[in-house]
């Protein structure tokens, strides 16, 4: 497919905020291609053709993750139309893509070559330098990623779920997730067993936080959700008396989460 005009805008954007000269904006058009992906796992065989590229999501959406022996996908994290879906894949020795990935809906995708934007980058140093800060934007988020897998408890994990499933794409949260797949396969998601998962929700609507109905979870208290997703996974504990602590009430939590919104 060829791209199109607002195919620029989307670059641009992708870019931001370092500045895209128009042509240079161009040059990256007249050697990009679309690629057309229908929804389930990604089919194309690699990053590098039909030439080694940068991708960005044109339009839809798509989960990237892994795929576990048992051939079960789980799911890391969503990639958003305008948003980078694989900046790294195609610079190996061995190309390959570096998440599984699987389009939700009907996507596309748009491979800008390497050898393009290279060419571009040499005749305009911004652009160089914007492409610069994409990768290294995207190490750093992998970077944190895998340290919030390390110490972060699944709580906080859930919590941070439920608060982007349920953040609409023009801004304004949404007060329920209807959630598109199964507790086992969100278990898995999560890296944890179904019972795992179970008595966490259990516990967040214990705590007031969410209400959940079969595959509906309505959001309750988003500041305490908030709150419990930067946290290492557990209610604060607080000192009592003798050096001994105890687990903090309800009412504390709260007003702990209160002060955050007020001081953010």
């Amino acid at each position: 497919m060829v791209c199109a005009e607002p195919d620029g805008q989307l670059i641009a954007r992708a870019l931001a905020p370092c500045p895209m000269p128009p042509e240079a904006c161009d040059r990256l058009l007249q050697a990009a291609c679309v690629v057309d992906v229908p929804p389930g796992l990604l089919q194309h065989p690699s990053p590098a053709k039909p030439l080694p590229s940068l991708w960005l999501l044109r339009s839809g959406q798509m989960a990237a993750g892994g795929v576990d022996r048992r051939g079960r996908f789980t799911e890391m994290f969503r990639v958003q139309a305008g948003e980078w879906v694989d900046v790294f894949g195609a610079l190996g020795r061995q190309p390959g893509w570096f998440r599984t990935l699987m389009a939700t809906e009907p996507s596309e995708l748009l491979a800008l070559p390497i050898d393009a934007v290279l060419r571009v980058a040499q005749q305009h140093p911004s652009v160089g330098l914007a492409f610069g800060q994409v990768l290294a934007t995207q190490a750093q988020t992998l970077r944190d990623g895998l340290t919030e897998a390390r110490t972060r408890g699944l709580a906080a994990r859930l919590a941070r779920r439920i608060l982007d499933e349920t953040a609409g794409r023009d801004g304004a949260s949404q007060p329920v997730w209807q959630m598109a797949v199964r507790k086992q396969q969100l278990a898995q998601q999560l890296g944890v067993t179904s019972e795992a998962l179970s008595r966490s929700l259990r516990q967040l609507s214990e705590q007031q936080m969410i209400a959940v109905r079969r595959y509906e979870i309505q959001v309750l208290n988003r500041v305490m959700l908030q709150y419990l997703s930067e946290s290492r996974g557990a209610m604060p504990a607080v000192t009592a008396a003798r050096g001994s602590t105890r687990r903090a009430p309800l009412r504390e939590v709260r007003a702990h989460a209160a002060g955050l919104a007020l001081a953010a």
